[in-house]
């Protein structure tokens, strides 16, 4: 379970890097992934503004202006 979350980071990641941006990567990647469990839910982190997308694992991955990490 640990490596399917882990890759889905590194893919968002991968993308965010190449300049994808976000409402795209809900679109293609998030939104019809398994492990998503439901919609964007706005946030702050230490580095401002930030997305909190729930995962069935009960944690969320957080997109922030530094990309995608698990929270």
């Amino acid at each position: 379970m640990a490596d399917i979350v882990s890759k889905l980071v590194r893919e968002c990641n991968k993308a965010h890097v190449k300049g994808v941006d976000f409402p795209t990567i809900w679109q293609t990647t998030l939104k019809q992934h398994p492990y998503v469990a439901g919609q964007p839910l706005q946030d702050h982190s230490e580095s401002g503004p930030a997305l909190m997308i729930p995962l069935i694992t009960g944690r969320h991955l957080i997109f922030d202006a530094s990309g995608f990490r698990l929270g």
